[in-house]
């Protein structure tokens, strides 16, 4: 018996950065893949939050909440989220409170969970050095999550816009813990990172699964140049992490 063979495109961190959305999508295209999954923040930090969040409506079929979806929505007290939120308008801040916290699906007989930080909330960072407990705490089931489902096998996240592989080891288990890097916002090198999932959608069967990490080179300067044509606050740290890969905090705490 022959399988149909599905790929999955999960994007993660665009973060209204037009140009490097364009050229991923493109590449998404260009293989032949029609799934496409969200990991979340769509907007903030980049020039373009209408036009990327539109976008990503338009294309993909899950979107789950990111930290700067959230925080743009909420923080009231802060002059940054203001901007962004006289951009994109109250029909998409109402799209953004009411996108979901994670989601979970069937992928070649594993269970596979998104979320865009951890199984905590989309605030919860967790970095690949966090240590075994954390690591481990990425698969449960919470509040956040459900607690009615399937424990996950797989576990793939976004939000520290740095992509990665780790086997986690629970009890005599081996379980599978990645990150899909960030399109718009790449902190581990300057390219616009974004995962394949290959395996059979919805099979209970244990079937091949395969984990791609993907990079390609997009046009900074426009990028930058498009920032620089507006009034969006600290264009300085995105200009400086785009051409750099190197988070503008990492920058404080070393000089």
């Amino acid at each position: 018996m022959r399988f149909q063979i599905d790929k999955i495109a999960l994007i993660s961190d665009v973060h209204g950065n037009m140009p490097a959305l364009d050229i991923v999508l493109a590449d998404i295209k260009r293989r032949g893949i029609d799934l496409i999954y969200n990991l979340g923040d769509l907007v903030g930090k980049g020039p373009s939050s209408p036009a990327t969040l539109d976008l990503c409506r338009e294309v993909c079929q899950v979107i789950v909440r990111g930290n700067w979806d959230d925080a743009i929505v909420k923080n009231e007290e802060s002059p940054a989220a203001a901007w962004y939120r006289a951009q994109l308008g109250a029909e998409r801040l109402t799209y953004l409170r009411n996108l979901p916290n994670s989601y979970d699906f069937r992928l070649s007989g594993k269970h596979v969970r998104l979320y865009h930080a951890s199984a905590q909330s989309e605030h919860h960072r967790v970095h690949p050095n966090s240590g075994d407990a954390e690591l481990q705490a990425m698969f449960d089931n919470t509040p956040f999550t459900g607690l009615d489902q399937p424990l996950p096998d797989v576990a793939g996240y976004g939000d520290i816009h740095g992509a990665y592989l780790l086997p986690v080891e629970i009890g005599n288990t081996t379980k599978t813990l990645f990150n899909v890097g960030s399109v718009g916002n790449p902190l581990d090198c300057t390219l616009a990172t974004y995962v394949i999932l290959t395996g059979i959608l919805d099979s209970a069967a244990p079937a091949p699964l395969c984990i791609d990490f993907v990079r390609l080179p997009y046009d900074i300067d426009a990028a930058v140049a498009q920032s620089s044509q507006t009034q969006q606050p600290d264009f300085e740290a995105y200009n400086q992490e785009l051409r750099t890969g190197i988070y503008r905090h990492a920058r404080k705490k070393s000089s």
